[in-house]
């Protein structure tokens, strides 16, 4: 049974996919034992889009069948990468996870580093381990996230900063991307996942970060080399209401039916449609957010004081 799951959500991005697991193979392959799932989430909303297949699936699926460890899984149900992941975490075996969009690079050994030291410490870190990332592929700066803290407005977020350059130790961050991302499959059970309602876009990395924190939990940079993501369009096609409801869901999972409803309260857009989105939420979600609230030791807004 491999002690490292990979997971790599994509939808047409080949070849990129191709290059991303191949690094990560040779980062890993007569070190760890590991297995990587590459999660192939063209569906019938990506068609309706006028968009065909790009050969990544087939690809993948055709790589896979020479090694052994490469695992090519289809999530067809709806355009998400939220649910892609969680269709893959449910098909892995390993103890640790870890999360890798599919236009990334891995610096040598930055990988294999990082997880040897969340092997030795993830009891006491409680909670997630993450990589520095570049915007893109040939840039070296290093960047992580800052905090965003707008819950006047019923919102709280992040955004792009620098890392600290002088760092040489594993050190906190109130948020970080969840590209890069690795935690225990015992955390991920706690979280319950990504909610299982989530669409297509935004949403997903509010909640991992800030249910962690409501949960008490902590997110950890480990200084090395940058796992090289390539921020570019990715041909998606989403809706503004779509995306509302996403960080709705997030609001509500943290925040709680309060906090969700001063988002809807500060957000533009038709009122009707918007209350109709947040009682959809509120009678979806309730319970993974009853899950999160079991675990739950502070609120966000006493948090994010502290922060």
């Amino acid at each position: 049974m491999p002690e490292l799951s990979v997971i790599v959500p994509f939808c047409n991005e080949h070849p990129q996919v191709l290059f991303t697991i191949q690094s990560i193979a040779q980062e890993l392959i007569g070190r760890v034992d590991f297995e990587i799932l590459a999660v192939d989430n063209y569906c019938d909303q990506v068609k309706a889009q006028g968009r065909d297949p790009d050969g990544g699936g087939t690809s993948v699926e055709a790589c896979s069948k020479g090694n052994p460890w490469l695992k090519y899984l289809k999530y067809t149900d709806k355009l998400s990468h939220w649910q892609a992941k969680n269709h893959a975490v449910h098909n892995s075996s390993g103890s640790i996870l870890w999360f890798c969009d599919a236009h990334c690079v891995v610096s040598r050994d930055s990988l294999y580093n990082m997880l040897q030291y969340y092997r030795a410490n993830h009891d006491e870190l409680n909670g997630t381990i993450h990589l520095p990332l570049t915007y893109k592929i040939l840039e070296w700066r290093r960047l992580i996230y800052k905090l965003v803290n707008n819950l006047n407005r019923g919102e709280i977020a992040y955004s792009f900063t620098g890392f600290p350059g002088a760092a040489r130790e594993p050190f906190s961050v109130a948020c970080m991307s969840t590209c890069g991302m690795m935690m225990t499959r015992e955390l991920y059970d706690e979280l319950g996942g990504w909610p299982v309602e989530l669409g297509i876009y935004g949403g997903g990395e509010h909640f991992i970060n800030f249910a962690l924190a409501v949960m008490g939990k902590t997110k950890t940079i480990y200084p090395s080399g940058p796992l090289f993501h390539h921020g570019d369009k990715r041909g998606y096609e989403w809706n503004y209401n779509d995306y509302t409801r996403n960080r709705t869901i997030a609001s509500y999972m943290f925040g709680g039916k309060t906090l969700a409803e001063k988002f809807i309260d500060h957000r533009k857009g038709n009122p009707d449609v918007l209350q109709s989105i947040l009682s959809d939420v509120l009678s979806k979600c309730r319970e993974h957010r009853e899950r999160i609230k079991k675990h739950q030791v502070i609120r966000i807004e006493e948090w994010a004081e502290k922060a």
